[in-house]
């Protein structure tokens, strides 16, 4: 085993409230020059730039979960991480089938993007991405489960959209090893488990403001999930962002 300094939760330039510098290119820097060797793209209710960000991951020798940051009908989000790009790209046609039929205005919300390796726009999302799903967070959780994927809860004690905030409960029968924090504890309501400290970047200066240092047997969901429930010598623990290339000590 091994501890592997992760940030779960990174938006790209698809999501309209992330920075257009969020690049692959420019997210792989950022993880790189702070020290990460795990990073998961979380854009909203898409998962549209995970590959192209996962194969700059790759050439640079960094980590990259597949995932996205769900609302689901109660407006809660969620955030959905996957072993592998395949199973998290139909995941995300299913959550866009989902999703209201509502255009996207980039003067209001933000723009909508897909980029390539060179930076290059290559599509425009038409469909407003910010917009609650016709999935409850039951169903949500349950088919995440269902794909071989883990379910956890994004900043469940801000407002609004978080678990504890939007709900003040977590519905019977859901139990969730891991939950995302802003705060330094994991709230009452969401039972016992681990905690995940993640930037929630949405630019490339966020990225690893907030880190977990999961001490487990490679990157996957099975280890993440393992590491939350502390199995076997395996742990997950908060840390302070890890000192930038070139910053002073």
């Amino acid at each position: 085993m091994r501890t592997l300094v992760a940030d779960l939760h990174i938006h790209t330039c698809l999501s309209p409230c992330a920075s257009l510098r969020m690049s692959p290119r420019a997210i792989v820097a950022a993880a790189r020059a702070c020290g990460l060797d795990l990073i998961a793209v979380t854009d909203h209710n898409t998962a549209g730039m995970v590959e192209e960000v996962a194969r700059a991951g790759r050439a640079a020798g960094l980590r990259i979960l597949p995932g996205m940051e769900l609302e689901t009908r109660e407006e809660v989000h969620l955030l959905a991480y996957f072993d592998d790009a395949a199973t998290c790209r139909d995941f995300a046609a299913e959550i866009y089938a989902l999703l209201p039929d509502r255009p996207n205005d980039p003067r209001s919300f933000g723009d909508q993007v897909v980029v390539d390796a060179d930076e290059t726009i290559v599509y425009v999302e038409p469909k407003l991405l910010l917009s609650a799903l016709r999935l409850s967070l039951e169903e949500a959780a349950a088919r995440i489960a269902a794909l071989g994927g883990l379910a956890v809860p994004a900043h469940v004690d801000r407002s609004p959209y978080g678990l504890v905030t939007q709900l003040g409960f977590v519905p019977k029968g859901l139990r969730f090893p891991l939950v995302e924090v802003d705060g330094a504890s994991r709230p009452a309501e969401c039972g016992p488990g681990a905690v995940l400290w993640s930037s929630d970047a949405h630019t490339p200066e966020e990225i690893g403001s907030r880190v977990t240092a999961f001490r487990m047997n490679g990157a996957t969901i099975d280890e993440i999930r393992r590491a939350a429930l502390g199995l076997d010598g395996r742990s997950a623990a908060v840390r302070r962002r890890p000192r930038r290339e070139g910053e002073a000590g």
